[in-house]
């Protein structure tokens, strides 16, 4: 029995690897890098030998919301063509697992079942017209990119498992971050006071995890049926938009150098107003405001279309299923990422 890790050099990818061995259940590890195989380079895997490889976890990927579409598809949608390649000549192939984002949904909105979506198109430019119900348009080409590495996977014909992950804010329940994500730069910009406006819905729910649940609940679909899974918390687990700005300015507000700045909390803002700002903005010469917003925009629609992820096929398949307390994940966040300065600190 052999495991085969793309992105083992990342964060998510890392720390399965670690856990793998830690297990012993699953055999040797194949833990590949971008140094082993650059999945943007055809042919990359072409040399592995595939006897006795009955697992391969996909989670080499670009995860930036910012990302431009032509490295979104050659290393999200080439790198998994490669995979999947791959895992078609392992003899002994029990499962291929990639792991996907809970925003392959796109900018679709209410209950998100853990099944496959619509037909793939580009993401969405200001001003046109709704989409008919079984097309999904995308925030930005990360969402998009992914979707389309779901698909390649899921018509392969292969045994796979889709784990769709929520952004991953610390790595576990002690607020620690090992790596930093848009996320922990809006929160930097809200420190700092460069975000007085911020888009969104305050009711609106975020998915946040931990890299332990991720990890955990990963392990724990190595061997289930295969299919499509979100790995998140159940929505009583997720914390609201406007209650993450409280908790973090809750913790933001025990410090002193913070207090001293008298920073206000964000104005939420619509999203015709978040966008009529920012095209406003971008007329005047670029400086510390725009910059802020422009960072927050690539995932701004999001915060605007309310998503409920069902979670049922995770929790049948992850008997110890165990979310994180959003309080008390979200709060020690905050406290970690202003105590550490955003890892500038110890």
């Amino acid at each position: 029995m052999t495991v085969l890790v793309t992105g083992a050099a990342g964060y998510v990818g890392g720390l399965i690897v670690k856990a793998l061995r830690e297990h012993g259940g699953y055999g040797d590890v194949l833990a590949f890098t971008r140094a082993e195989a650059d999945l943007t380079v055809p042919g990359a895997l072409d040399g592995v030998p595939t006897a006795g490889i009955t697992h391969i976890v996909h989670a080499a990927a670009v995860t930036k919301f910012a990302v431009e579409r032509d490295t979104a598809k050659a290393v999200n949608i080439g790198g998994t063509e490669q995979v999947v390649a791959l895992a078609k000549r392992c003899p002994d192939l029990e499962r291929l697992v990639l792991l996907s984002t809970l925003y392959t949904s796109g900018l679709a909105t209410g209950e998100i079942a853990e099944e496959p979506a619509g037909a793939v198109e580009e993401p969405r430019t200001a001003g046109e017209a709704d989409d008919p119900a079984d097309v999904v348009r995308f925030a930005n080409y990360y969402e998009w990119s992914k979707h389309a590495a779901e698909r390649l996977v899921l018509d392969s014909g292969l045994p796979a498992t889709i784990a769709r992950v929520p952004t991953i804010i610390a790595d576990d329940d002690s607020g620690h971050v090992s790596q930093y994500n848009a996320v922990h730069n809006t929160l930097k910009l809200l420190y700092y006071g460069l975000l007085s406006l911020m888009p969104g819905l305050s009711d609106i729910p975020v998915a946040l995890g931990t890299g332990e649940f991720t990890v955990n609940a990963t392990m724990a679909l190595l061997p289930a049926e295969p299919g499509i899974y979100h790995v998140c918390p159940d929505l009583e687990q997720t914390p609201r938009l406007g209650q993450i700005v409280d908790l973090m300015f809750t913790a933001f507000e025990q410090d002193g150098n913070f207090i001293r700045r008298q920073i206000l909390r964000p104005l939420l803002v619509d999203e015709a107003a978040f966008a009529n700002l920012l095209n406003g903005l971008r007329t005047l010469p670029h400086g510390a405001v725009l910059d802020a917003l422009e960072s927050v925009s690539p995932f701004s629609a999001q915060l605007f279309r309310p998503k409920v992820f069902g979670n049922t096929r995770l929790h049948k398949a992850w008997p110890g299923y165990r979310a994180q307390d959003p309080d008390v994940l979200v709060s020690q966040t905050a406290e970690y990422l202003v105590r550490t300065r955003w890892g500038r600190t110890s």
